[in-house]
């Protein structure tokens, strides 16, 4: 009876090592995430979610209407003060308003029309800041746009993350509960320890544990993605499909030249210095008079219409207390914006650096994960699979190798992630298309 037993049992070994080393194949092809219903669930696109973005996000929508606002005032700016109408009488208390009497002679009508000039100057000066106010907003709508991209951008690629790590768990979880059933039936004959089998049980507890974890932190992502969109909170988002391949040619001096060329940050500062310095033109111009002009006609009682007109200077009487201190406060002003593009400039040069840098460590942390590191983990897990079943190695060892292969797998997942991220945060910088 006990060679028919032990027959029964190497039997059960090798039906469940076959099963294992199927399992283990499967986890080193890579699968598509998220494709567990690959014919009902959909797939979500980066491009579409941008689309989505660009149409109905409130930031978005609220930027293009500041830009409309300040296109209307371009023409207001620069008209001619509205003219001003009046009328006039005089006469007794008992006589008909505008109508005089010829009982008092020094009744009259009086009717003006008057209108104010500003000095030669003024007026092209308040068009122009208006318009360069415009353009202002224009670039201050491009690095939000580009900013709510990279941010979308960003999310995606974390809950494409937490979609691959899920996959990437689930199949280790697999692998693992075949582990579980070798230890089981090498334990059922004797030839194992019960500690094996319970540590193997704790070890696919964790599993659990962390894939609770991850679905918390896929949700979390997806209500971000949502935000972003203008969606409810709570709106599915689907799969993510492959990767697309990702190269990043540029060299870090090229990024930064980039970055200072096409940053709509620093054009949207550039356009705050233009503005600086034509208030301060207009500043300098307020020390110019002003001048208006009228032009009235007045009836009296016996005696014909008679016109008239008057021309008005307004003089900067005031204007050390006035005029001046305005001056000052322009030419603070437009230092400020110089000094702003400068902080603008140096800290995009900063992140542009860091990004790049975090993009090349993840990129060679990848290529090392998917070269040596992942393939050569594999072959020790299946070496110390086949050797604990011929009772030549520990299940601690066979333990370890597992959870080493299942490391490497989320990392790799994780550096995919953070590469593409990376990429993704210095596009609005450089105005450049890096990842899709």
């Amino acid at each position: 009876m006990k060679p028919r037993c032990g027959v029964f049992a190497w039997c059960v070994l090798v039906t469940v090592s076959l099963s294992v080393g199927q399992t283990l194949a499967a986890a080193q092809t890579p699968q598509p995430a998220g494709s567990s219903e690959p014919t009902t669930v959909q797939t979500i696109s980066l491009a579409g979610l941008i689309a989505e973005l660009e149409q109905n996000n409130p930031e978005l929508q609220a930027a293009r209407r500041d830009i409309d606002m300040r296109v209307a005032g371009i023409a207001p700016a620069g008209a001619l003060p509205d003219p001003t109408f009046s009328a006039g009488f005089m006469s007794d208390f008992w006589a008909v308003p505008l109508f005089a009497t010829g009982t008092n002679q020094f009744a009259y009508r009086q009717f003006s029309v008057s209108q104010e000039f500003p000095f030669p100057g003024k007026r092209s000066l308040r068009t122009g800041i208006a318009s360069t106010e415009a353009d202002a907003a224009r670039w201050d709508y491009e690095a939000t746009r580009r900013r709510l991209v990279a941010q979308v951008k960003t999310a995606y690629f974390e809950y494409a993350y937490t979609v691959r790590t899920i996959d990437v768990v689930e199949r280790n979880k697999a692998l693992l509960e075949e582990v579980i059933q070798i230890a089981e039936s090498r334990f059922s004959v004797g030839k194992a320890m019960q500690q094996d089998v319970l540590k193997a049980q704790v070890e696919l507890s964790l599993l659990l544990e962390r894939l609770t974890m991850l679905d918390q932190q896929r949700a979390s992502v997806q209500a971000q993605i949502n935000g972003l969109l203008y969606r409810q909170p709570e709106t599915p988002l689907g799969s993510v499909g492959e990767y697309a391949p990702v190269t990043l040619t540029h060299d870090l001096a090229t990024l930064r030249a980039l970055a200072e060329k096409n940053s709509a940050a620093l054009r949207r500062d550039d356009t705050s210095i233009a503005k600086g310095q034509q208030a301060l033109a207009l500043a300098n111009k307020d020390l110019r008079p002003d001048f208006g002009t009228a032009v009235f006609s007045e009836k009296r009682p016996g005696m014909a219409w008679m016109y008239g007109v008057d021309f008005m200077v307004q003089v900067p009487l005031y204007w050390q207390r006035k005029q001046r201190p305005m001056v000052a406060g322009a030419a603070a002003s437009l230092e400020g914006a110089r000094q702003m593009r400068n902080n603008t400039l140096a800290t995009e040069q900063a992140q542009v650096t860091q990004e790049y840098l975090a993009a090349t460590a993840s990129r060679r942390l990848m290529d090392l994960y998917s070269d040596s590191i992942l393939p050569q983990s594999r072959l020790t897990l299946e070496s110390s699979l086949a050797s604990y079943q011929v009772g030549n190695a520990d299940f601690l060892t066979l333990l370890s190798n597992y959870q080493m292969v299942l490391t490497y797998e989320i990392s790799y997942e994780e550096q995919a992630a953070k590469y593409r991220q990376a990429l993704a945060r210095i596009e609005p910088f450089i105005g450049e298309e890096l990842v899709r």
